[in-house]
């Protein structure tokens, strides 16, 4: 199984941004981490790009960065902000949102039922509600790809998970850096 990718850009306080990627193996351990410095915005760039700062920051500046550093090529890249949800150049791989659901579990891992345009439910888990996947392709070669790495990683990870963990980790930079 290849590597699932996970990106995360965002305004962590007004004015300033941080991002990071992670790829994980089949078992959700990390295979490589990489972070940006913290990008701070000026007013004069607040002035000129307004409310496309935010776009223009997250998507164009730190998650291209990060993802042209990354030497690993995952089959999937999951996101949870809509501004990184549209495939990147750089990212090479079908891109998608996960979304958490109080449905009662489907029939059994892997099992799908659309959920309306670009939207699929998906069963991850043997136990557990099926997540509502939000494909960034429109392409359906790139959204199988992506359905299928979600299933096959699924059968030995909670695929939600290091997302979480990704979080935490730009906390804990932003911490150190406002420690130094």
């Amino acid at each position: 199984m290849g590597a699932i990718g996970y990106l995360t850009a965002a305004e962590v306080e007004p004015s300033l941004f941080l991002g990071a990627a992670m790829t994980t193996d089949s078992f959700g351990l990390p295979v490589e981490f990489r972070y940006t410095e913290p990008v701070r915005a000026t007013p004069l760039q607040r002035i000129l790009y307004g409310s496309a700062l935010h776009r223009y920051l997250c998507r164009e500046v730190i998650a291209t960065t990060l993802l042209e550093a990354m030497e690993m090529h995952p089959e999937v890249w999951v996101v949870q902000d809509e501004t990184l949800l549209e495939p990147l150049e750089a990212m090479r791989s079908p891109v998608v949102m996960l979304f958490r659901t109080e449905m009662a579990p489907m029939s059994d891992l892997g099992a799908t039922m659309s959920a309306g345009d670009g939207e699929m439910l998906v069963q991850l888990s043997l136990a557990g509600a099926p997540l509502r996947v939000r494909f960034g392709n429109s392409e359906p070669a790139q959204q199988r790809q992506a359905l299928q790495a979600l299933i096959v990683a699924a059968r030995s990870m909670e695929v939600l998970e290091p997302l979480t963990r990704l979080h935490q980790a730009i906390q804990a930079v932003r911490e150190e850096l406002e420690a130094a």
